[in-house]
């Protein structure tokens, strides 16, 4: 069965060997690179040399990425929602009143989709080569250090935080797609609008148990340490 998006996945690969807080200090440097100067951008400046040789670096570590965490090249179907949510955010962009057809606003989307498949594939083979226990580690290792300066951090405590926010991505997609065929097996010859309110209702309510579940898990976790 196919991992769900951001779903940990073991291996010996190169990635799989660094410090899961090199990796997300990586990915934070390179996730700011790329977005560095903005979303705005008008059709001319989209094919500049400054951005076409940024993109590009950008790409092709993420690119190398990918490589070195020795993933299939059939985990890249799982990124199609990027291309999705770029052409909404395009689209929306192009909405004008009166109506024209608007170059800069092409750009934008454009510019925006790109940067997001960036940043995508990173995260994704980041986060297949780091384990959630690895990656709550990380973030508290982080905190602490952060919470010497400002002691208000340890109370606030964001790396719990994040880490379920993280680690809560992969749950989503698995349940969406067991919801669906689930769902879809038993109501064949309903309505559409009628399967989809049931398919949403069920959805929802997994999801919350299992966020419940995994917050309490990870809190329990954190007690006996």
């Amino acid at each position: 069965m196919a991992l769900s998006l951001f779903a940990y996945r073991r291996g010996n690969s190169v990635l799989h060997s660094i410090p899961p807080i090199a990796k997300l200090t990586f990915l934070f440097v390179l996730c700011i690179f790329t977005y560095k100067g903005g979303m705005s951008v008008s059709w001319e400046a989209l094919f500049s040399l400054e951005i076409i040789v940024k993109i590009s670096i950008c790409f092709f570590v993420s690119l190398a990425l990918f490589f070195l965490s020795g993933a299939n090249l059939n985990s890249l179907k799982q990124l199609k929602f990027v291309f999705v949510i770029g052409g909404f955010v395009t689209l929306v962009k192009l909405i004008h009143f009166p109506f024209w057809f608007d170059k800069d606003s092409l750009a934008y989307g454009i510019l925006y989709t790109v940067r997001f498949f960036i940043t995508s594939l990173a995260a994704q083979v980041i986060f297949e080569t780091t384990s959630p226990l690895q990656i709550q580690d990380a973030l508290e290792l982080v905190q602490n250090g952060i919470s010497k300066i400002i002691p208000q951090v340890k109370k606030w405590d964001p790396a719990l935080t994040i880490s379920l926010a993280i680690n809560f991505i992969p749950e989503i997609f698995e349940t969406w797609n067991k919801v669906e065929l689930a769902i879809n097996a038993r109501t064949q010859k309903r309505q559409k609008i009628e399967v989809m309110i049931q398919k949403f209702s069920t959805f929802f309510s997994c999801l919350l148990d299992k966020a419940e579940t995994k917050r309490m898990a990870v809190l329990n976790r954190r007690n006996f340490k």
